[in-house]
């Protein structure tokens, strides 16, 4: 809640139509949210300076006052170090006569007159409003070390005890906070009741657009804020987030869950797509066409077509349509004539393109909202839903239920996850893409999966999001419940400029980006292999919040590179316990291994056919204190042709992983590197999977899934 001092500050700079306060004012809006400043007076003559100064305490700092003037130093406006009367009255005609020069038009409030504050480790606190996700807050190494370093760290307001924590331990210079050579460490604690504090004042005051923090001199024991900028919106912000309405997700639950559909527009030349792609979908299906060449084609693949939609005698829950953009206004109304429950436009050339094609977006967005009808696109693929033989691609598997939800602003994206999950053992509930999303957005649905009862865990493919605010607020609430793995196009500067062309979203700086998915708790992937590696470890391996592993390869090349692999992705390769090296030590063979961790053991395991062995080195690491998580490379690329040739040794081998992974309390996953050996080793993937086993091609791609798995499920944990 806004307080009287703070308020009257900002109503003060309002009634002299000022948007930038002066330092003194920041510095007394900040003292009356309790936030430690070095104080600042206003003085207005040489005679004021040098009374201020005595009064204070000699040494002194004299800064300009001015609206107009940003950065004081670079004009001249700044004088430091001030040891007595005559030193301040020069200093103070020194700074009003440079800045007249500099900034002839500038409004001269008078100079500041404030204690020299001890020196400290300079640090940086700031805010600034995001377009998309509002409030933000900045925390990092300060001085002009911030401009040169960009050593900084976000999050969105309100902040969290956590999240200031986890902001001042992420920069890059944390060692310069913790104690360096000589220098004593600073009050991280009191760095964390700052960035508390000005979280605070902006939930307070969302009138505030920018504040900067800049130095904060940090001390053993304390903190201060030196210099102080704060900027005001020209008029009020108000960002609330919207949930989901009743009517939208009625909406929604009928387009995914359709009874019957129609396709609007399939032809030939698209080979009729949409059309066979229902040959699966247990409903009813309907064609409207009405060229007339198109329709015994239409009539061979066994669909009863009409004229228009309303001709059709049934209720239809969802609409297909591949239509030309000029004629697809009048296609919604006649969907929202027919009150269907949504309606998906393949059509692009909308918002993404041209003037014209944003005005046609416009007219379907006004026929959509004013029926209450969900509109999905334009420019993308629909909905997928493999249980009830829903498609939007024809070579997607049908039929089965599954319990990962995915959400693709790419039409590609989003089929091409469907087309290779299944191949991972990774089963689909429901898949969208949605492309401009012109109506319904990324937040809608993510709002209807979460509360999805088929869907455990929920991927993303997205370029941008439209209510950025609510996206954060609902995805911090669904990751509490259902892991969200999230894959962001445009985070590069020629990525941004590329998805405008896409789907038009907006571009969001990736650092606020990558913020605001760590402070939801969701997990922030680079790439489509990331993507799909993460969800089929999440999906298939137990759930462990610390990072100590066990390792096992067959030969000694491979047992150095994925101790390197697990690494580098950030998990510590411990010694094992003393019981653990007394029992291998009692039947591991040495000669060409070793057990330190990882254990290198082929001749012990006979390259993974002798179970009894391999058994007993599982058993050995599920039993060690030290061990969090497992991980063994099977030498897949070598032992693929006597799997080959003798499937029945790989069988023995996947009866025994399959029970050791079902009993154990810990996450084991196994890297199935395939070398020369792709071909032979895909089928083994896959049987690997359906015996509940994660697998991954390199040691790499394993790790870096463990990790990212691992830090979800520690900051659930710990929250």
């Amino acid at each position: 809640m806004p307080n009287a001092g703070t308020t009257a500050v900002i109503q003060q700079a309002r009634a002299r139509n000022r948007l930038l306060l002066t330092e003194v004012e920041a510095k007394a809006l900040l003292g009356s949210a309790g936030v430690a400043v070095a104080p600042a007076k206003l003085a207005q003559t040489r005679e004021e300076a040098a009374a201020l100064a005595r009064e204070i305490g000699f040494p002194v700092v004299l800064k300009i006052c001015s609206p107009d003037v940003v950065h004081k130093s670079d004009t001249g406006g700044v004088k430091l170090n001030l040891r007595s009367v005559e030193e301040v009255q020069t200093a103070f005609d020194a700074i009003t006569t440079s800045i007249r020069e500099a900034e002839p038009s500038a409004v001269i409030d008078g100079v500041s007159v404030q204690p020299m504050a001890k020196p400290g480790v300079e640090v940086i606190v700031g805010l600034t409003t995001d377009p998309q996700f509002g409030q933000t807050l900045m925390f990092g190494l300060g001085g002009v070390a911030v401009e040169v370093l960009k050593d900084v760290a976000f999050r969105l307001a309100p902040l969290t005890q956590s999240d200031a924590s986890s902001m001042i331990r992420e920069i890059r210079s944390l060692p310069l906070l913790t104690g360096h050579r000589s220098q004593p460490a600073v009050d991280l604690a009191a760095l964390e009741r700052l960035l508390l504090q000005v979280s605070a004042l902006a939930i307070a005051h969302p009138e505030i657009k920018e504040l900067d923090l800049n130095p904060v001199f940090a001390y053993p024991d304390s903190c201060v804020a030196v210099d102080a900028r704060i900027a005001l919106h020209a008029e009020g912000v108000t960002i609330a987030p919207r949930p989901l309405s009743p009517t939208t997700r009625a909406q929604l639950e009928r387009a995914f869950n359709p009874k019957a559909v129609a396709v609007i527009g399939d032809k030939r030349a698209n080979n009729y797509m949409w059309l066979r792609g229902q040959s699966t979908f247990t409903g009813k299906v309907y064609s409207v066409q009405i060229d007339e060449r198109e329709l015994p084609n239409i009539a061979a693949l066994g669909v009863p077509n009409y004229p228009s939609l309303a001709a059709i005698p049934d209720e239809i829950d969802y609409v297909m349509t591949a239509v030309p953009r000029q004629i697809a206004p009048r296609i919604a109304k006649d969907c929202a004539d027919k009150q269907v429950g949504g309606v998906m436009f393949f059509t692009s050339g909308f918002s993404e393109t041209d003037e014209e094609g944003k005005r046609l977006e416009q007219a379907l967005v006004e026929i959509a909202r004013s029926a209450n009808m969900a509109l999905l696109g334009p420019n993308c693929m629909g909905i997928y839903h493999p249980r009830i033989g829903l498609r939007n691609y024809t070579e997607l598997p049908a039929g089965e239920a599954g319990s990962v939800g995915f959400i693709g602003q790419s039409g590609t994206h989003t089929i091409t996850f469907g087309l290779a999950a299944p191949h991972h053992g990774v089963k689909i509930s429901k898949a969208v893409s949605f492309g401009n999303a012109a109506v319904i957005d990324a937040s809608d649905y993510l709002d209807y999966l979460a509360s999805d009862e088929e869907t455990r865990i929920i991927g993303m493919y997205l370029e941008g999001v439209r209510e950025g605010r609510r996206f954060f607020s609902l995805l911090r609430e669904v990751t509490k419940k259902k892991p969200v793995v999230i894959w962001k196009g445009g985070n590069s500067e020629p990525g941004q400029r590329a998805i405008s062309s896409h789907t038009g979203s907006l571009a969001v700086p990736a650092a606020v980006w990558n913020a605001m998915v760590q402070q939801a708790g969701a997990i922030s992937v680079e790439t489509f292999d990331e993507l799909l590696d993460v969800i089929k470890l999440l999906l298939f391996a137990k759930r462990t919040s610390s990072v100590g592993m066990g390792l096992i390869a067959m030969t000694g090349g491979p047992s150095v590179v994925i101790t390197d692999a697990f690494a580098r992705a950030g998990l510590r390769v411990p010694l094992l316990t003393e019981a653990s090296y007394q029992e291998l030590a009692s039947f591991f063979n040495v000669i060409g291994g070793s057990f330190r961790n990882p254990l290198d053991s082929a001749g012990t395991v006979g390259m993974g056919q002798s179970s009894q062995n391999l058994g007993r080195l599982l058993s050995i690491l599920d039993r060690d204190a030290n061990v969090d998580a497992i991980a063994m490379d099977t030498g897949a690329g070598l032992v693929a042709g006597q799997w080959q040739a003798h499937p029945e040794t790989l069988t023995k081998l996947l009866d025994m992983l399959s029970q050791f992974a079902e009993q154990s309390v810990k996450p084991f996953v196994v890297i199935l590197q395939p070398f020369s050996r792709e071909a032979e080793l895909l089928a083994v993937r896959e049987q690997f999977h359906a015996r509940g086993i994660a697998t991954f091609a390199t040691h790499d791609r394993a790790a870096r899934a463990l990790r990212l798995a691992t830090d979800y499920h520690r900051f659930h944990t710990d929250a």
